[in-house]
């Protein structure tokens, strides 16, 4: 592919010495050189432009997205208890779905500032996934469950955002899409690799079709991010197990003090 031209001219006819072609060769070389660099950088700002995009596709998803779909399961629940006369327990789905819209409008600032979430500022993974768990899941009809194995060992603020995200992800494609009415949480520490196991009894879906949307991509991404494998166990109305395990490197091998 042709980018460009360079050309040299002289007013009289001559000829020219080994030196002065060498030299002008060299002098073409460094110009291409030079041509090239400015379309490498040019190439490499527009890639930096769609990794933020797609940074903030992925963040808007999983805050406002999946802070929404919690509100809209509580305002459910909130009217489906007024429905039946429990005014006192739609008055607590209705202070829920207020509480989880003011979280998610918060988790959203952090995530434009390209900020850890809030619930990780002052708990580790395991103890941000169980409150995740609790919140979402509080006063709705689905027996939820958070389990930790091993000896915990610290991760970087990168891995606890995805590894939360992720599981926030998944719970709420559970309450919204599933009809699920159990949902596990395994979190495992082992000695080179940890596993995270998220699974409901729910509708399931038939992996043999295409079935990746911008949810399971995103997590795809970030699995891929950390240097992990992802494995999905799904079958019509047998319900859903995600496997992520992730290496654990000796940076993450000291236990929490």
């Amino acid at each position: 592919q042709v980018t460009g031209i360079i050309g040299v001219r002289f007013i009289t006819r001559r000829t020219f010495r080994r030196e002065e072609i060498e030299l002008t060769k060299a002098l073409a070389h460094q110009a291409t050189l030079a041509m090239q660099l400015i379309r490498l950088s040019q190439q490499s700002r527009q890639a930096a432009v769609m990794a933020e995009r797609n940074r903030l596709a992925r963040d808007i998803h999983d805050t406002l997205a999946q802070g929404f779909t919690g509100v809209i399961i509580q305002l459910e629940a909130a009217a489906d208890a007024n429905a039946k006369g429990l005014q006192k327990e739609a008055d607590e789905h209705l202070g829920l779905a207020g509480n989880l819209a003011r979280e998610s409008l918060q988790e959203a600032r952090l995530s434009v500032q390209a900020l850890r979430p809030q619930s990780l500022e002052d708990k580790n993974l395991c103890e941000a996934l169980d409150e995740l768990i609790r919140k979402m899941t509080k006063g709705i009809d689905i027996q939820a469950t958070f389990t930790l194995q091993g000896q915990v060992c610290p991760l970087s603020a990168e891995w606890e955002a995805n590894l939360l995200h992720i599981g926030q992800e998944v719970l709420t494609n559970a309450l919204r899409h599933a009809q699920a009415s159990t949902f596990s949480t395994q979190l495992s520490f082992g000695e080179h690799a940890l596993c995270l196991e998220l699974c409901d009894n729910g509708c399931g879906f038939d992996q043999t079709r295409k079935h990746e949307g911008f949810g399971l991509l995103g997590i795809r991404e970030r699995v891929q991010s950390m240097g992990g494998h992802m494995a999905i166990e799904s079958a019509q109305g047998r319900g859903t197990k995600l496997i992520i395990t992730l290496p654990l490197t000796t940076t993450h091998s000291a236990p929490y003090q």
